[in-house]
């Protein structure tokens, strides 16, 4: 707490030698434990797979929407968006390929709760896939 008469506390300096103390923001860490969240500041990248003259993208978002899926536990997000990829190629090829001429780049939207991927060329959605 703060003093009225003589302002906040001053941080109370480490010995000489002594490695400077971490901060931490009390949010994010409450009680000294560690942050159930895995740190999700390390860069990630897109997916990509190619099939029938489409390249489908899964971007970063997307595929972290995959870790709301059944069987997700335990995966990264790049083997979640290749099996993914792998699994739906087929279908997400079929329902764009009378609208989108190929060679396309695809954007792959998923929304887990609905169970529905977005097919988006540029920057419109071209086709749905229920999965």
């Amino acid at each position: 707490m703060s003093d009225p008469e003589n302002g906040p506390p001053r941080p109370v300096p480490a010995p000489e030698g002594a490695p400077a103390p971490v901060a931490r923001s009390e949010a994010a860490a409450p009680g000294g434990r560690r942050p159930s969240r895995p740190n999700l500041s390390v860069e990630r990248f897109a997916v990509l797979r190619e099939h029938a003259g489409y390249t489908f993208r899964l971007e970063p978002p997307d595929l972290a929407n995959l870790r709301e899926l059944p069987g997700a536990r335990g995966k990264t997000d790049e083997e979640l968006g290749t099996e993914f990829l792998l699994a739906h190629a087929e279908r997400l090829a079929a329902a764009i390929a009378d609208d989108v001429p190929a060679p396309s780049s695809v954007r792959v939207l998923v929304d887990p709760y609905s169970r529905q991927a977005f097919l988006a060329v540029e920057d419109r959605v071209r086709g749905i896939v229920s999965f």
